[in-house]
């Protein structure tokens, strides 16, 4: 899941592979820091933009931690809890009937203190259960946070909002630069982008405005973010 911006694509991001001097991870290990990198980039891009920010650099999130490669010492106990993380989402990405439950995503807070943040639209079921189950089996503290859209409710009302030509419909004063479908401090689609004109009747009424107009055309609620999503 990625920010829909109208820039070209993002590069790869830097490689997370290299240790200390002297120590080399093994390939499982290597292999779960290349996720752990993609998906701090992800999860960056999808939260908290915020005006000004490229996609890849916004900052409602901590960086993702990475080893020093001038320090003496390998933080493997940092490392082992991102692995164990990790891991936990992959086995919870692989798990039958996900996604006909009410899972959304889940949110490694790994440079907080190793715990799990569930996202999850509709009441408890039995898929939840053994997710909540295994994260304990494997001492991984989870909490469930609760949300209004299902993440395909969030990916179609995005798509529909970028699929809005800039200049046109809710759109007729209004630049588009990108719509993330999830973020962690709003449950609905975060609009990236500025207006055209100065609003005769102020920012905040005119974003008031057209937020309602896109919420009432996609059932999902939207807000706004001033800004430019900057291709690097």
């Amino acid at each position: 899941m990625t920010v829909r911006n109208a820039g070209p694509a993002h590069p790869e991001p830097a490689s997370a592979d290299e240790s200390p001097t002297g120590m080399k991870p093994d390939a499982g290990l290597m292999k779960r820091r290349r996720l752990l990198t993609c998906a701090a980039v992800v999860l960056t891009a999808t939260t908290g933009v915020t005006a000004a920010h490229a996609a890849t650099t916004a900052v409602s999130e901590p960086a993702l931690k990475q080893p020093d490669p001038t320090a003496t010492s390998f933080d493997a106990a940092f490392w082992h809890r991102q692995d164990r993380l990790v891991d936990l989402r992959g086995w919870t990405e692989d798990l039958p009937g996900l996604k006909t439950s009410g899972y959304v995503t889940s949110i490694n807070n790994e440079p907080v203190d190793g715990s799990v943040v569930l996202v999850w639209h509709g009441p408890p079921d039995p898929v939840q259960r053994q997710i909540i189950d295994e994260a304990r089996r494997r001492h991984i503290p989870i909490a469930v946070q609760q949300r209004k859209h299902t993440m395909a409710d969030l990916e179609r009302a995005a798509n529909q909002i970028f699929a809005i030509e800039s200049g046109t419909g809710e759109f007729h004063n209004f630049r588009i630069s990108g719509a993330a479908p999830f973020s962690i401090e709003f449950d609905g689609v975060t609009v990236i982008g500025e207006y055209i004109h100065p609003p005769a009747e102020g920012i905040a009424a005119a974003d008031t405005a057209l937020t309602r107009a896109l919420t009432a055309r996609t059932g999902v609620a939207v807000t706004i973010e001033h800004g430019q999503i900057v291709p690097l």
